[in-house]
């Protein structure tokens, strides 16, 4: 198995990409924190992997990531129970489909507090784990509006180039601890927040758009993380990886 006995963060992973990815760590071997906005979403989460998974070694958490306090009570916690993070995944993320002219100080900066902040906040502590035991992988969740932006989405594509910044210039920065530092940029997934935040016609046109004709699905994703978890990325940093289908190329 590609992740046995590797631990890993995975923010977000209550639903959508995030529950998909904690299901594929598991299939190989990971051990999981799943981390939730909740405890109540992240204690059910972990009851749904636990009949497919009834061995996997899993523990769920609910907390604030723009918390400081709480983000280094839920590392103290995972380190107490496993002794050490092997590999986080940055993918708590909300969105955002308002035009600018009405956005408000508000709007713009609750995005960019939980979609750029929180990722900040969580890899600063887990990196200073992962330093002293000498390397791990970090990802980040980005997309494809971090590229090439995304009318009415100022605030979550603000918040995407943000991740990809994020990313490459931790990259250089902890590479020298043996930190590994990516991004995996989602296209269209057919998720529960994206079905919140457009209509039918949109879905249509999001298929349209992209080269294969469809839009993903979460499970469609998690290759991408394995990858990028697992030691044959050992060489692989600073990367943003596009799975959008071909629409961003």
């Amino acid at each position: 198995m590609r992740l046995e006995n590797k631990v890993a963060v995975i923010t977000g992973a209550s639903r959508g990409i995030g529950f998909s990815i904690a299901r594929a760590f598991l299939r190989e071997g990971s051990k999981v924190a799943l981390c939730g906005s909740r405890q109540e979403s992240a204690d059910k989460a972990v009851a749904k992997l636990k009949t497919e998974f009834p061995d996997a070694d899993i523990a769920g958490f609910g907390f604030d990531v723009n918390d400081t306090v709480q983000v280094k009570d839920m590392v103290e916690k995972v380190v107490t129970k496993w002794g050490r993070i092997d590999v986080l995944v940055n993918n708590a993320g909300v969105t955002s489909t308002k035009s600018m002219l009405d956005m408000t100080d508000e709007d713009f900066t609750s995005v960019i507090d939980i979609n750029l902040v929180g990722p900040f906040k969580i890899t600063r502590e887990v990196a200073r784990v992962m330093k002293d035991n000498g390397g791990g992988s970090i990802i980040n969740t980005s997309s494809m509006v971090g590229t090439y932006g995304g009318k009415m989405q100022t605030a979550y594509s603000s918040s995407k180039f943000g991740i990809n910044g994020l990313t490459k210039s931790c990259a250089k920065e902890l590479g020298q601890y043996g930190i590994r530092v990516n991004a995996v940029a989602p296209g269209a997934v057919a998720t529960d927040m994206a079905k919140e935040f457009t209509d039918e016609r949109m879905r249509q046109f999001l298929s349209m758009m992209t080269p294969l004709g469809r839009m993903a699905e979460p499970d469609e994703l998690a290759g991408a993380y394995v990858y990028l978890a697992s030691d044959e990325s050992s060489f692989t940093t600073g990367t943003i990886i596009n799975v959008d289908g071909g629409i961003v190329m």
